[in-house]
């Protein structure tokens, strides 16, 4: 680390929920100098003005994340690399015979991760989904994430998980998430 802060790229950033949280547990360790947030077939980027408005350090990312070269993110010599990453083909909100898991439209965009952390090799990674993340497909409970474990390891990162309901923390909805951290 060539300072004493932490430099982070927020994939898939939404309107910066994992930087709001890096920010309020240290705000003067972590610096995310890259945060990406693209919606597909959306003339609206909500989400990413929202984002850009609320946060003006860092570069703001408002493309296709499978168009971003690797040397972008080789630059930016990330330590972390943090993400919700689309949620759509697992989430309870489709039906079960509808899921798509890793092959689903959004859902190979964790590959997308994969790649990011081949290229830039940082010592963690945080990342967060939907609960039904652990039973999917259906038709093979438990196969993506299991395809994803091995990605890790492969990747030599030693792997923690949790499941974390945000009632359990004071907050008014219940709201199940798998969180993935993964480090050297």
């Amino acid at each position: 680390m060539q300072n004493s802060k932490i430099n982070v790229i927020e994939l898939f950033a939404g309107v910066g929920g994992f930087r709001l949280g890096l920010e309020k547990a240290n705000p003067n360790l972590f610096d995310v100098v890259w945060g990406n947030q693209w919606e597909p077939s959306r003339k609206a980027q909500d989400a990413f003005d929202c984002y850009v408005n609320n946060f003006k350090t860092g570069i703001h990312s408002n493309e296709d994340i499978t168009t971003v070269s690797d040397d972008t993110f080789i630059d930016l010599e990330p330590n972390l690399v943090v993400g919700g990453f689309p949620c759509q083909d697992y989430s309870v909100a489709r039906s079960l015979s509808g899921e798509k898991g890793l092959q689903g439209k959004k859902g190979v965009l964790f590959w997308e991760i994969k790649r990011v952390i081949e290229k830039t090799n940082p010592k963690y990674v945080l990342l967060e989904n939907v609960d039904r993340l652990l039973k999917s497909p259906a038709s093979q409970r438990g196969r993506d994430f299991a395809v994803m474990l091995a990605t890790f390891r492969d990747l030599n990162y030693t792997v923690e998980w949790r499941v974390i309901n945000a009632a359990d923390y004071g907050f008014a909805q219940r709201r199940r998430r798998v969180f993935i951290f993964a480090y050297k």
